[in-house]
């Protein structure tokens, strides 16, 4: 497997940086602790994050990978990879015509929910190697060609900015939420030159919408 380093390149001060799959029952249990403080903290009902369940329980599972930024003394990042499959993906139920159109180009489409930062963290360095891992596993791993987010539409300039994300869907009211979501998309080659680019910078991390989390 062809893996390139992204993560921002860590000074003598900066602590130990775990990046990996939450495979085991207590790193799934800490991402999802993780992704529960941050959106109660914004004031979002926990109704929408209910536990998902050990990585290889069911379909929802399968399709899904959560990846984990961790030092010696907890967790620090974490964000989920869902790839296409039979039952399609969470988008779909807003934005199911532009992901129609993804499929018929013959990618490999997948998108990413579940982002969450612990209080405090470099974000510079915790979401770049975040996003370096999902590239480097949803690429060279699964094949994957086309990712997509959807976001509130006024966080559309920090995926656009950072990330080279551009629009694929135009705002829509998901019913889930209550909330509108705009479909962002980034191919592989404009995610891996973004990458290098986001890994000198300084990151603030984007408010969730609650769909991000389900």
């Amino acid at each position: 497997m062809r893996i390139r380093p992204f993560a921002a390149t860590p000074t003598t001060d900066t602590p130990a940086l775990q990046v990996g799959v939450a495979k085991s029952l207590e790193q799934v249990e800490a991402a999802d602790s993780l992704i529960r403080r941050r959106y109660a903290w914004r004031g979002y009902s926990l109704e929408l994050f209910e536990y998902q369940g050990h990585s290889g329980q069911g379909a929802e599972s399968r399709n899904s990978i959560t990846f984990f930024a961790a030092n010696e003394q907890t967790t620090l990042g974490t964000i989920t990879l869902r790839l296409d499959g039979p039952e399609g993906l969470r988008a779909d139920a807003t934005h199911g015509g532009a992901l129609q159109h993804a499929r018929r180009d013959n990618g490999r489409i997948a998108e990413l929910t579940r982002l969450a930062l612990a209080e405090d963290v470099d974000s510079r360095l915790v979401l770049s190697s975040l996003f370096g891992l999902v590239y480097a596993v949803g690429r060279w791993v699964h094949g994957v060609t086309d990712v997509f987010i959807e976001v509130n539409p006024r966080h559309v300039a920090f995926y656009s900015r950072v990330l080279g994300f551009v629009v694929a869907g135009e705002a829509k009211f998901c019913e889930r939420v209550l909330a509108p979501s705009v479909l962002l998309h980034a191919d592989v080659a404009t995610l891996e030159a973004r990458l290098e680019f986001a890994a000198t910078i300084r990151i603030e991390e984007p408010e969730p919408m609650p769909r991000y989390a389900t």
